[in-house]
């Protein structure tokens, strides 16, 4: 609450404290990305060693990652160096591209599983969400009004930016609530 309330200048106590709280923050995250990633290369390489289900697939997890860790660490640029260029544009970029669109089709099986359009209001959720898709599509975009693209885009930036930073901070919640209930059980 002390840097969220320094962040939007409703700063309770001094400045340094929240900053100091900020930087213990970043650090807990880099500390939590290293411990994720090496929590799954040691699941994948145990997956791998026992020969379970599907090994193969996590095989070429570990070799993707030994490669553009590789990649990374052998260029004297870093993460800025043409090698990791390439690797970000020829398979990290086509492939955030290949599940961008495939959210289209989540979306309508979604839609046609759970929404149930014959009752009220479906209807209206599933245009709504059609709608945003469209908006967003290149192809689209060209053709709608402009007062249409300023509406979708206020509603992106206002109420929909609203409900996913609700859905994110209750997510996080959740996974501080199951954690400090693990830690408790493993305590016991």
């Amino acid at each position: 609450m002390l840097v969220i309330s320094a962040r939007f200048g409703l700063a309770i106590t001094p400045l340094a404290a929240a900053t100091t709280l900020y930087g213990w923050a970043m650090l807990l995250g880099a500390f939590a990305l290293l411990l994720g990633i090496a929590n799954a290369l040691w699941y994948h390489l145990v997956r791998v060693q026992r020969g379970k289900g599907e090994w193969l697939l996590s095989l070429l997890l570990l070799v993707v990652f030994a490669l553009v860790f590789g990649a990374g660490v052998s260029s004297p640029e870093g993460s800025i160096g043409p090698l990791t260029e390439w690797v970000f544009d020829a398979v990290l970029a086509p492939g955030q591209a290949t599940l961008y669109a495939l959210t289209g089709f989540f979306l309508l099986s979604a839609a046609y599983l759970y929404l149930r359009i014959n009752r009220p209001g479906g209807l209206w959720i599933l245009a709504g969400a059609l709608l945003m898709l469209l908006v967003q599509t290149p192809f689209f975009f060209q053709f709608m009004p402009d007062a249409l693209v300023d509406l979708v885009d206020w509603l992106l930036s206002w109420p929909v930016m609203a409900a996913m930073r609700g859905v994110l901070i209750g997510g996080a919640l959740a996974v501080l609530f199951i954690s400090i209930r693990l830690i408790v059980k493993s305590v016991k």
